[in-house]
């Protein structure tokens, strides 16, 4: 199938983009399968043209504008708009791609990278995803309630798993039809109070669980690297949704994380932009937490045929 894996990144993460880009190609793709680094002009970083030839051979940079569908909208909590770019991939990619896989940039991918992704069965879904952390916290902690009362703001049951958007599957012909687009930017607007976590708050909103679900070897994302379940999970990709990064001062999570983006940065044209400086800190691992967590997986049925 024609597929596009898009990674979208503002000026900040177009470096980690590209290690991301690179670690898609070394764990291997199916034919008929590209990656675009899809951004404005004054994202693209300096010395772009001295990449590596046969990783810049690999990409397809497609600069282009997305201000005529974000001038009118809020900004996140960072104060930009560059994760509602993948809202709208199906309007700038080439025609011939019938499945769209974006990407964020905070991520690292090894085994088997997203090559399972490329011919997945989504049962008639328009999207695939993995259920986010904050959906597997609601057995207690101080937080529970909080996330709780957040998915009922956006409409949600309190059966249905709330997805991360960091990492989906698209229809391209599905996501068109429905305007998925278009309607997340309308239900950001009209409800920015809801938006927590902007495009992803409106797509679960908007979708209500719709959605075939991907395991958490596609999105080891947030507690899971606190866990100790990396044996069990084998993850193709993690997700380092929260601060900092590791490739940023003060990461306080595995060190071979912010090694693996040291050295891509070190043989790169920026070997200095990492301000890598990994903290000691370890926190111990939430053995009760975990034992309910694996638990619940077990009971879970996924898309891409993942088990426990």
């Amino acid at each position: 199938m024609p597929t596009a894996i898009c990674l979208t990144p503002d000026r900040r993460f177009f470096g980690p983009a590209l290690c991301v880009a690179s670690q898609i190609i070394a764990c291997g793709l199916p034919p008929e399968t590209d990656i675009f680094l899809i951004c404005e002009e004054g994202d693209v970083w300096p010395r772009y043209d001295l990449l590596d030839e046969p990783l810049k051979g690999r990409l397809h940079l497609l600069v282009t504008s997305f201000h005529e569908v974000t001038r009118d909208l809020p900004t996140n909590a960072n104060g930009e708009h560059a994760i509602t770019r993948r809202l709208f991939l199906d309007r700038v990619l080439p025609a011939h791609y019938d499945r769209i896989i974006p990407v964020d940039s905070d991520m690292m991918i090894v085994h088997e990278g997203l090559a399972p992704l490329v011919t997945l069965d989504l049962g008639g879904k328009v999207m695939a995803a993995a259920t986010d952390m904050i959906s597997y916290m609601d057995w207690g902690g101080h937080l529970a309630e909080e996330f709780r009362a957040y998915r009922r703001a956006l409409g949600m049951a309190p059966d249905t798993l709330y997805f991360n958007n960091g990492l989906t599957v698209i229809d391209r012909a599905a996501w068109t039809r429905a305007d998925l687009g278009e309607r997340t930017l309308r239900f950001i607007s009209d409800n920015p109070s809801l938006c927590l976590r902007f495009e992803q708050s409106a797509l679960n909103a908007l979708l209500k669980g719709d959605i075939a679900r991907l395991s958490p070897r596609f999105n080891f994302m947030g507690d899971f690297l606190l866990l100790d379940l990396e044996g069990e999970v084998r993850p193709n990709v993690y997700h380092f949704v929260n601060r900092p990064k590791p490739w940023q001062a003060g990461w306080v999570g595995n060190p071979r994380y912010a090694r693996a983006f040291k050295e891509w940065f070190a043989a790169s044209p920026w070997p200095d932009f990492p301000d890598i400086r990994p903290s000691d800190h370890h926190a111990p691992v939430n053995q009760d937490f975990r034992e309910r967590l694996l638990g619940f997986l077990r009971t879970q049925s996924f898309v891409d045929g993942w088990h426990p």
